[in-house]
């Protein structure tokens, strides 16, 4: 069994959006992968049409023709052993995920997704050493950017530089966009593996940060 933490320095990063698409991707892949949040399931329970008692804490829920597994959990304590009959763990966050700290010492790989426009970026070497302050063998493993300034072009490469020589270039992540069509996802229940062609190199995208998180554990 294989865990992935997904985390962010700020709310409305991406989080959830990322976790659901990489659940979905390494199920494609023909891993048995089960999406585990720890934080608000609002967007979890609109993107598959659960009411509040369909999203139970500690109960397993299927995510349909998605083909993965999905829980709630809510017990800070919780042993991510349980699920060991997973191949692959993927674990969306809160912005209490620090109360969770078995569970950030038990993930293989943390990843945070980040925003390029703001005080994001400058917090997550913070975030990096609160991670390391709460479960010492751990830091970040992988750095996604969800959110530019279409703009402003010179800034976002001038961050992504900065963040390739503080992390080295192996642990940043193609930028995911956060457009229209990703950003209706939970909406029409879909996943980016079911847009329309025009959206290609958004599932090439996802495709290469699958690799890129299998290459790193």
């Amino acid at each position: 069994m294989k865990s992935l933490l997904i985390s962010s320095a700020f709310p409305t990063q991406g989080k959830t959006t990322i976790a659901v698409n990489l659940a979905v991707g390494l199920t494609r892949m023909g891993y048995r992968t089960m999406l585990i949040e720890t934080g608000d399931p609002a967007l979890l329970m609109q993107w598959f049409n659960l009411d509040e008692d369909g999203l139970v804490p500690e109960q397993l829920v299927s995510a349909g023709d998605m083909g993965f597994d999905l829980t709630r959990i809510s017990n800070q304590a919780f042993d991510l052993d349980i699920f060991q009959a997973y191949d692959w763990l993927i674990i969306d966050t809160g912005m209490d995920f620090f109360e969770y700290r078995p569970m950030i010492g038990q993930a293989d790989l943390i990843a945070v997704c980040t925003d390029l426009r703001a005080e994001d970026i400058k917090a997550i070497p913070d975030l990096d050493q609160k991670i390391d302050c709460t479960a010492d063998s751990n830091s970040i493993a992988l750095i996604i950017p969800t959110i530019i300034n279409a703009k402003e072009w010179s800034h976002n490469s001038e961050v992504l530089f900065s963040l390739m020589e503080r992390y080295g270039e192996d642990k940043i992540a193609d930028l995911v966009p956060k457009c229209s069509a990703i950003y209706d996802l939970p909406r029409i229940g879909k996943h980016i593996w079911q847009l329309p062609d025009q959206y290609r190199n958004r599932r090439e995208t996802l495709d290469r940060l699958l690799q890129q998180m299998l290459s790193l554990n």
